[in-house]
């Protein structure tokens, strides 16, 4: 199969090895000037794992390698990203609240005009700077309708992977539900070239197999970044049977096989961190994991204790799992009960790095805080603004105290919030997209002013906004005052010229 860009054969491998062999030299002329030793940091960065998808707060999951990194290392009990899977990225990417870059509102669809705006530097672009080798395997997720937002053009070396949302495993195809299209679009690429279509190897084990061949093939003596963006457990339920035999006894065989997906995550963790003790690096590598937002439910996701589902302000899209191994970590073996922002992860891997950050970021540094188990530095942050005329919402946390106003769904009309407000138990067969064009069939958006005590309420279950009009007050001025930062939003057209059959059935850069 053939895309605009071309194909995946000699022209596209001897591509790669000029960017890399480029790549070599910029480190080697970066090390002679700084003479600095900086770790290998590989961030694995999940897709739509919930809270209880993990062995460490789930132990009827089978994820012993991540649960052994964990233990080994740090567990974090307060880590907060964005509520839906691109202002995730690109608060990782750029450091700063998504309000700030214009990607607040929803997710970019494939046929989406916009994208990461490129007058932003992105992590890797200043990892780049001081002589990483950077590598982008799995979802990209910010943008590909002009190849200026695609990874090549932010910063990576290499790009293995999709550059929408997501792809169905075997077929590697998705299509918009807004769009009055009746084909999938086939987007799987390597660097600029399209992936010859292969409908019999599953996508994660092609993404692994992809990452350890960077990491056998590094030059150790040099800093690698890999972000590993993996595919799994995100939405379907296609998985190798294999990992569905892990759980015999279970009677939900859709709850059966999302667990199923959840270990073949486990494994493709597993065989990254094999590759680089094989290769010698392991013991100079920083390793990240995190969800890029909590699990959507109907994939048989589950964020219990915690409410709602991923793509709300409530603690169910936002909270997730994560924790950090390698050498800088002075202290290992516990919970940490810190704050911590996925944009605090961008500020970190700078400090890691030895890069001075950028005084303006919203990113605070929490090395010292992961590295001897100090005090987290931060104190609030914000789960996000978003001043869409249709179904505006904010939300903002100040030490225990949690503020929601105006609809705290982010994928309106898709989803309505008397479909994602709740405490969903693990076998919920619900909440399904409504692609209408009728809004007669739609109630309108919520437009709730809710107030918790986090720590005396971390389920978010007693509303204390009627009580405390006060501290209501107080968290709607501190919210206020980061609203004069919002920016407008990016290009969220959906633009027909993207149609994947004006490209051979590939999603394709079209402007």
């Amino acid at each position: 199969m053939q895309g605009k860009e071309g194909s995946s054969s000699g022209g596209m491998k001897y591509a790669l090895i000029l960017t890399v062999t480029v790549g070599v030299i910029a480190v080697i002329l970066s090390l002679q000037v700084t003479n600095v030793k900086r770790p290998h940091i590989v961030f694995i960065l999940a897709d739509d794992l919930g809270w209880n998808d993990i062995g460490w707060n789930n132990p009827n999951v089978k994820t012993p390698h991540l649960n052994s990194l964990g233990h080994d290392g740090i567990i974090f009990n307060q880590t907060y990203v964005q509520p839906i899977c691109t202002p995730t990225r690109a608060a990782l990417m750029t450091g700063y609240y998504p309000f700030r870059t214009g990607m607040q509102h929803s997710i970019l669809w494939h046929f989406t005009k916009g994208g990461l705006p490129v007058n932003f530097k992105t992590l890797p672009e200043k990892l780049k700077d001081v002589g990483y080798l950077t590598h982008l395997v799995g979802k990209w997720h910010l943008g590909h309708s002009k190849l200026d937002y695609t990874p090549l053009k932010r910063g990576f070396d290499s790009f293995f992977g999709h550059l929408g949302g997501g792809i169905s495993n075997y077929e590697k195809t998705n299509r918009d539900p807004y769009m009055n299209v009746t084909n999938s679009g086939y987007d799987l690429r390597d660097n600029t070239g399209v992936v010859q279509k292969d409908e019999t190897t599953y996508s994660t084990l092609l993404y692994t197999e992809r990452a350890v061949d960077i990491i056998s093939k590094h030059y150790p003596e040099y800093p690698l970044f890999l972000y590993f963006a993996i595919d799994q457990p995100a939405k379907g339920f296609q998985v190798p049977s294999k990992y569905v035999d892990l759980y015999p006894n279970m009677e939900n065989q859709d709850l059966r096989r999302y667990y199923a997906k959840l270990s073949l995550m486990d494994e493709a963790v597993s065989n990254l961190t094999s590759a680089l003790k094989s290769r010698g690096m392991w013991e100079d590598t920083m390793l990240i994991f995190i969800s890029d937002n909590g699990a959507l439910i109907v994939t048989q996701g589950n964020n219990l204790p915690l409410r709602a589902l991923g793509s709300t302000l409530f603690e169910g899209g936002a909270r997730v799992p994560a924790m950090v191994h390698g050498p800088l970590l002075k202290r290992t073996g516990y919970v940490h009960d810190g704050l911590n922002h996925i944009t605090d992860w961008h500020t970190t891997i700078l400090s890691m790095a030895g890069i001075t950050p950028e005084s303006d970021l919203d990113g605070m540094d929490i090395l010292n805080m992961i590295a001897d188990g100090s005090p987290s530095p931060r104190k609030e942050f914000v789960y996000n603004i978003d001043q869409f005329e249709k179904s505006p919402g904010a939300a903002i946390r100040v030490g225990d105290w949690k503020l929601i106003i105006g609809n705290p769904s982010m994928m309106y009309p898709l989803q309505v919030l008397s479909e994602v407000d709740g405490w969903f138990p693990v076998d919920r067969k619900v909440i399904k997209l409504n692609t209408s064009s009728d809004t007669k069939v739609r109630p309108p958006p919520a437009n709730v002013t809710l107030l918790f005590n986090l720590k005396d309420d971390p389920e978010e279950r007693h509303d204390l906004s009627q009580k405390l009009p006060m501290k209501v007050e107080e968290l709607r001025r501190r919210l206020d005052e980061y609203s004069k930062g919002v920016v407008p939003l990016v290009d969220y057209t959906l633009d027909p010229k993207a149609d994947p059959d004006n490209f051979d059935g590939v999603f394709s850069p079209w402007l």
